[in-house]
C-alpha cells in the first residue's frame, strides 16, 4: 500500500506581508475546518443493482 507524501511547511518569505488585521490561519483552524466537514468515501462506490434494489427487476414478483 503506497503512503501518501507528508505535507511540508513552507519557511516564510520575506518578500510576502500580512495585512493589518490579518492573522494566518493556524493548524488547528484548518482540522477544525477538515472535522466539519461531509464524510467522503475514499473511493467511488460501485451502485447496488442486485437483487431488490436491481431496477430491471420487477420487485412485485417477492409478494
Amino acid at each position: 500500500m503506497k503512503r501518501k507524501a507528508l505535507p511540508t511547511v513552507a519557511a516564510p518569505d520575506p518578500d510576502q506581508i500580512m495585512m493589518a488585521g490579518v492573522a494566518p490561519v493556524s493548524v488547528g483552524e484548518r482540522l477544525g475546518w477538515l472535522v466539519e466537514q461531509p464524510m467522503q468515501p475514499r473511493r467511488e462506490q460501485r451502485p447496488l443493482d442486485i437483487g431488490f434494489w436491481d431496477p430491471m427487476r420487477n420487485q412485485l414478483e417477492m409478494f
